[in-house]
């Protein structure tokens, strides 16, 4: 059976240091903060935190997601004094203050490596997801539309050359002879020449 992955919960501060602070889905939920060097864990969780409705009732998976969302928008406070730290919280009852025993240097440098490998496989696995979304969105252009957009852009606009060929655009007329160029359909008038006077 493969093991439950890590879940990174948020990242602390404590002493001008960070750590991160993880857990994974499992019975017994357990809380770790490591520096990268060391590692500090707390003993199963659940009952810790039997006062918090948000938890009560549900599954290991639906507990490291409540931590999650909690910590990531009210980080906890981290305090570690030496072999010891304690990591504390606000929930429902009021404040939480969960102890934390470090590790032997053997098992959390396992545990560090465990975690480093874990992450980076998530994140391989992320890109991959991206590229697969890039690439249907890509796909949804469908090749048919495009070809006959490409290929309307390619045809010249002949309603012009309907004009005289029974096309639904308006005839040109000939001009008759004499025809007003101002009011076509009317006759021009000739230019008055004045009154002519016969000689006597």
């Amino acid at each position: 059976m493969e093991a439950a992955p890590w879940s990174t919960l948020c990242t602390l501060s404590h002493a001008n240091q960070r750590y991160l602070c993880l857990s994974k889905v499992q019975p017994g939920t357990r809380i770790h903060v490591t520096n990268g060097n060391e590692v500090w864990r707390t003993d199963p969780i659940e009952e810790a935190l039997e006062d918090w409705d948000a938890i009560r009732n549900v599954t290991s998976q639906d507990l490291v997601d409540r931590l999650r969302e909690k910590f990531q928008t009210h980080p906890p406070v981290l305090d570690v004094r030496g072999s010891i730290a304690g990591l504390s919280f606000q929930v429902d009852s009021g404040k939480v203050t969960l102890d934390m025993l470090k590790l032997p240097v053997s098992e959390a440098r396992a545990l560090v490596q465990e975690v480093l490998f874990d992450l980076s496989d998530h994140v391989r696995r992320l890109e991959v997801q991206l590229k697969d979304q890039e690439a249907s969105a890509a796909a949804s252009i469908s090749p048919v539309k495009e070809s006959q957009r490409n290929h309307q852009l390619l045809i010249p606009d002949v309603s012009a050359r309907k004009i005289g060929h029974g096309g639904s655009s308006v005839h040109a007329k000939k001009r008759l002879p004499g025809e007003s160029l101002i009011n076509p359909g009317c006759k021009s008038k000739k230019a008055a020449k004045g009154v002519a006077f016969e000689e006597s």
